[in-house]
């Protein structure tokens, strides 16, 4: 009975505190939280409580960290070196450790019920123009429908995916929120359909995209816009292995005139990951100010790296729990003395200038280790980057995955190899010679998504993208096969407990 009440009281809470982000996010007054019955009465209080929905990608258990590192710890890029102890599970797929994003997005999809309910009955002078009402409809539907596929990636198999006798569907639907004791206690929803969840998905991302513009003037990359949510569509249809509308949508970002010239290139890839704002962004989690700090304990630069600086091993940083492994160094063209599990120098590099974010840590937290440095403090501040969540790199890339893929209504294997092409022209510094006769000789569609997923392993790593690559293309990691139950997280125990409607994942 104890938990059932918290829970209850709980929804409450959701339904009568929407916590909002500060001034410098958007030019409102900051608040600690704004009651339901003066919420959302306000310009200014719609736009902080849509703010504070953003906010909550920051999340250490959203974008924060575990969608990039324990995605990355999971499958077979990484290696935890126990220098804090965290990730060390993770990185051994013990059962239970893995993603906690479900408390932190449900939270999210409750606010933005609420919001949605609330904008048609937002009643002040001067009167709410179409326009705002477009722009704050778009971006929740953005919000929701990203909530929702994170879900569905770390908890349910993707479409036409799941392992006979272990599928229990996908995660409950909430497109309302509850705001008083009698809904909370009737609200018990069971699993949806996994093509029913991503019925949802779609319906938003086309509401989104209907209703938001480009804004790249005025807006930074943090906020949804129409490509941001054709580059999300592009690769929920990935995941849905839907080729055809996986190349409608990449075409579609291609041929938007904002994204001319974003790709960055062999001269500047390294400074794209130094600018506050990443120049291939085409949508990114801001962190805006030292009170969103994540610390020295949990943020993706102390996760990644020993590091304060790029190049000064003689200041110690953060702690390097996670680390590339020696397979996915020798992806990047990165050659070292030493065991894979403890390198020592790096005594070479390939041409390929996405190495140059790898080098040797600090031995101050114990033995040296080669360590990613993606994340390192461009914001000013340690462990307050930017983290972008779509790059211009990956529409490539999704686009020549659908047009490779055999089977594929749209295949056409000179044009995924041009994709292909375009992506490692603007990471190899000298391709002609050592990458252009090995593409040309590509013939096959299964030439061409293996090379499609070696890129992609080393254009996003330590990024997240690979467990979630492994997962929707039936891939065995190292460690487990994909029939293991551990492929999907564990759905938190409180929630089982408390709802007897929502069913367990298999094996926990």
């Amino acid at each position: 009975m104890k938990h059932k009440i918290n829970r209850i009281l709980y929804l409450l809470v959701v339904s009568s505190t929407l916590l909002v982000s500060c001034k410098k996010d958007l030019d409102v007054q900051p608040r600690q939280q704004i009651v339901l019955e003066t919420a959302l009465n306000s310009r200014d209080n719609v736009n902080a409580a849509i703010i504070g929905v953003y906010a909550r990608l920051k999340s250490l258990r959203s974008y924060g960290r575990d969608l990039l590192a324990v995605s990355e710890a999971l499958a077979d890029n990484a290696s935890a070196t126990n220098k804090s102890g965290r990730l060390v599970n993770e990185a051994q797929n013990v059962q239970g450790a893995t993603f906690a994003n479900w408390q932190n997005s449900y939270f999210a999809i409750a606010e933005i019920n609420l919001i949605l309910a609330a904008i048609p009955n937002l009643n002040v002078a001067p009167a709410v123009t179409a326009n705002e009402r477009n722009a704050w409809n778009g971006q929740l539907r953005f919000l929701r429908a990203l909530f929702y596929f994170d879900l569905m990636r770390c908890y349910a198999y993707e479409p036409n995916m799941g392992v006979p006798g272990q599928d229990r569907g996908g995660v409950p639907i909430m497109t309302t929120t509850p705001t008083t004791i009698a809904a909370a206690v009737g609200t018990t929803p069971a699993r949806a359909q996994i093509d029913s969840v991503y019925a949802l998905i779609k319906r938003d991302i086309d509401s989104a995209n209907r209703l938001l513009i480009n804004d790249f003037v005025n807006l930074y990359p943090n906020l949804a816009t129409k490509v941001a949510a054709q580059a999300l569509y592009a690769r929920v249809s990935l995941y849905e292995k839907n080729y055809v509308n996986a190349k409608r949508w990449c075409d579609s970002v291609l041929s938007t005139a904002t994204m001319a010239g974003r790709l960055t290139n062999v001269n500047s890839y390294v400074g794209g990951w130094t600018s506050q704002i990443h120049p291939e962004s085409i949508f990114e989690v801001r962190f805006a100010n030292q009170a969103e700090n994540l610390g020295v304990n949990e943020s993706l630069q102390t996760t990644y790296s020993t590091l304060l600086r790029r190049g000064n091993p003689a200041v110690v940083g953060g702690f390097g729990d996670l680390v590339p492994n020696g397979v996915l160094l020798g992806l990047l063209g990165i050659t070292f003395s030493g065991t894979a599990g403890a390198p020592g120098a790096i005594t070479g590099r390939s041409d390929d200038v996405r190495n140059l974010l790898f080098e040797v840590g600090s031995p101050a937290r114990g033995t040296a280790r080669i360590e990613c440095t993606k994340f390192i403090g461009k914001n000013g501040f340690p462990n307050l980057d930017n983290i972008p969540l779509i790059r211009l790199p990956e529409i490539y890339l999704i686009r020549a995955e659908a047009m490779g893929t055999i089977g594929s209504p749209v295949f056409d294997l000179n044009a995924a190899r041009a994709d292909l092409v375009t992506v490692k022209q603007s990471r190899y510094s000298n391709y002609a010679t050592t990458q252009a006769s090995a593409d040309a000789g590509i013939s096959t569609g299964t030439a061409m998504v293996s090379e499609i997923l070696r890129q992609r392993r080393i254009e996003y790593a330590m990024e997240g993208y690979r467990w979630f690559d492994l997962k929707r293309l039936g891939l065995d990691d190292n460690n487990i096969l994909y029939t293991d139950f551990r492929f999907l997280a564990q759905i938190p125990v409180r929630e089982t407990d408390n709802n007897p409607n929502l069913v367990q994942n298999f094996g926990y």
